[in-house]
């Protein structure tokens, strides 16, 4: 019987496997932080902060599964105080991008692995996805465009983690693409311009959260 329901709601993966991949692959505060720490501390760094993203984005994807996300729509104390830390966060990333902006400083190639913590580029992407309030709602409107009230539970896992699949090999590959030698001459001659436009789109992005109202 679990078999039969799996079988006729596998045709949506399609459907939430198009958004997903969309959602995942357009420019956002996710894709830039990982475009730049790939082009400035190397692939390593930019793979970790990789895995934090994606581990952020399962945590939302766990959540709307589950039918809890409808609390954010509940409660709108809970929603403001996820609102305020994401943007907030992206202010403060916003500043940093514009301080390295206005620095004078050079470098002839990305630094290495090791002067960045590995720990800290992980926890850097994980706490931009986990202070996100249009994350969770991103993932239960995703879910619900392809899952009916019906759906078997087996048929979510399986959608979130072919979702966790999707995610892991979009941003890697940005991680692999952005650290590269090419990219690393390109990223020295126009770091300045560069940092310059990630913290006014990180600061758009702060501002577009901030602003953001629940329907």
């Amino acid at each position: 019987m679990i078999d039969d329901a799996l079988w006729q709601y596998l045709p949506n993966l399609l459907v939430i496997l198009s958004i997903f991949t969309v959602g995942v692959a357009s420019p956002g505060p996710a894709t830039l932080m990982i475009l730049g720490t790939a082009m400035a501390s190397g692939r390593a760094s930019a793979v970790a902060l990789s895995c934090g993203v994606v581990l952020g984005s399962m945590f939302w994807a766990s959540i709307a599964a589950l039918g809890f996300a409808a609390a954010f729509k509940a409660s709108a104390t809970l929603f403001m105080a996820l609102k305020l830390a994401g943007g907030f966060y992206l202010i403060f990333l916003a500043a940093k991008s514009l301080r390295s902006a206005l620095t004078q400083k050079t470098c002839a190639a990305p630094m290495s692995a090791g002067t960045r913590s590995l720990g800290r580029c992980f926890s850097q992407g994980l706490l931009l996805h986990l202070t996100n309030p249009k994350a969770p709602l991103v993932w239960l409107a995703t879910l619900s465009v392809g899952v009916g009230e019906d759906a078997p539970a087996a048929f979510l896992v399986i959608a979130v983690l072919l979702c966790a699949f999707v995610a892991m090999a979009v941003f890697v590959g940005y991680a692999f693409l952005f650290s590269t030698r090419t990219a690393s001459r390109i990223y020295v001659s126009i770091r300045r311009p560069m940092d310059g436009l990630l913290g006014i789109l990180f600061g758009a992005a702060a501002l577009k959260i901030l602003t953001y109202r629940l329907n």
